[in-house]
């Protein structure tokens, strides 16, 4: 079937879908339309699904409980790892900032998509640190750090052969825990059987992988708790993800702001209702907050809501959809931020609706042929206004609106000073 087709079809559905939800008046429009089913039978449930489906497969949910435990080895991970001299390291306060910097530790961050992970080595860099990601032969995930301990090249040049991660190099071969397996150059070499490389837990859920940056006090995993739409057999949505310039802190004020949305946003499909000015409040959630304009419910970007799960933060807003977006109400947004450097931020974003069913082939096949390009159209009005933004911390003075900013920027320079505190102890 044709983009052309899809298309059609969109439109076609689209305006049907503006005036009823039932699956019985969108099957009555369809047979009164022109456009027809590639089978050339009458439209029904089935032949909806299956035509939806063909043109917009949907991704499938491996369901399970809200807590995610990594496939670990911590023996692994420290044995035969060479003792380093302590060094005097940054004081308490220095410390705290480096991590303001480049990303609090002991959590998980999403570090790439399902798709971008292969049987060969990616390098990729986050929270300032470089890391190598390549599958196995069973489709598991692996990363280490992304060094050669021979020479220090990146590892992510080289190939996997015989099941380890081969050095361009000089063909040093590493297992996924990071111990030296193969000096091919000069068998029963000294670093043979020995771990000399940093090597991270993993966990790889709905087309997303999650890595654990712990420190050295915490190099452990401990459980990542999910949001319940990336975990429920409910919701169903699509990952998008994008590098931004600019800190990631910029990209969290961004998202507990909610003020931000009837004027950057003016112009988009969703967020062009409502008044411009509004008082803003500020509720504690026991896990986060959640920020809100007191004026309106249910318009467009409301309200926002910071989540701390102790091991992983989020955030989640609902943005309603207009009639012609089809059913299922709101359209849920989840949103990992995951810092790259002081100038860099990866952003990992989830669109997911309540729907089963042929609602649900319905959603994605409008998804992807209409509502993307325009929810993407909000979020590269982000990027580009983020991107002009100055080097952190910027000259500003900021106002009661901001009451979500100043909130979350406390809360992570307290976690910042407890995680560096904790350490000099």
């Amino acid at each position: 079937m044709s983009h052309d087709y899809a298309s059609q079809l969109c439109a076609t559905l689209m305006e049907i879908l503006a005036a009823d939800h039932t699956l019985k008046h969108v099957l009555q429009s369809l047979n009164a339309s022109s456009v027809r089913p590639s089978s050339g039978a009458a439209w029904d449930e089935q032949e909806l699904i299956d035509t939806l489906a063909a043109l917009a497969p949907v991704l499938e949910k491996t369901v399970a409980g809200p807590i995610f435990r990594a496939d670990w080895d911590a023996s692994r991970a420290q044995a035969a790892t060479p003792q380093r001299k302590a060094k005097k390291g940054p004081t308490p306060s220095a410390r705290a900032e480096l991590l303001l910097n480049y990303g609090l530790r002991n959590k998980w961050y999403v570090v790439a998509s399902s798709d971008e992970v292969t049987p060969a080595p990616t390098g990729v860099k986050r929270l300032g640190e470089n890391l190598v990601l390549w599958r196995d032969a069973a489709g598991r995930v692996h990363a280490l750090e992304d060094r050669c301990p021979h020479r220090g090249i990146a590892m992510s040049i080289g190939e996997i052969r015989d099941g380890l991660l081969t050095c361009a190099y000089h063909g040093v071969q590493v297992d996924d825990y990071g111990k030296v397996a193969s000096v091919p150059a000069l068998p029963g070499c000294s670093l043979e059987g020995k771990t000399l490389i940093k090597s991270y837990p993993v966990i790889e859920h709905y087309q997303a992988v999650w890595a654990y940056f712990g420190d050295e006090l915490h190099p452990e995993p401990p459980p990542l708790e999910l949001p319940e739409e990336l975990i429920s057999a409910e919701w169903t949505g699509v990952i998008h993800t994008d590098v931004w310039n600019g800190d990631y802190r910029y990209v969290w004020d961004n998202l507990v702001d909610p003020m931000h949305g009837p004027y950057l946003h003016s112009q988009t499909y969703t967020q062009s209702r409502g008044p411009k000015n509004d008082n803003i409040a500020v509720k504690d959630t026991g896990h986060g907050f959640q920020v809100y304009r007191e004026g309106q419910r249910g318009v467009n970007l409301d309200w926002i809501e910071y989540v701390d799960a102790g091991t992983a933060m989020y955030s989640r807003v609902e943005i309603p959809m207009p009639p012609n977006a089809g059913p299922g109400g709101f359209m849920g947004i989840i949103f990992f931020t995951t810092p790259i450097d002081e100038g860099h931020t990866r952003v990992n974003v989830w669109r997911l609706r309540k729907v089963s069913g042929w609602q649900r082939n319905l959603w994605h096949f409008l998804f992807k042929y209409r509502i993307l390009g325009f929810v993407n159209a909000v979020l590269e009005q982000d990027k580009n206004a983020l991107a002009f933004m100055p080097a952190w911390p910027a000259p500003e003075r900021l106002y009661l609106h901001d009451v979500g900013i100043t909130r979350l920027r406390k809360l992570m320079r307290e976690e910042a000073k407890h995680q560096a505190e904790e350490f000099a102890r």
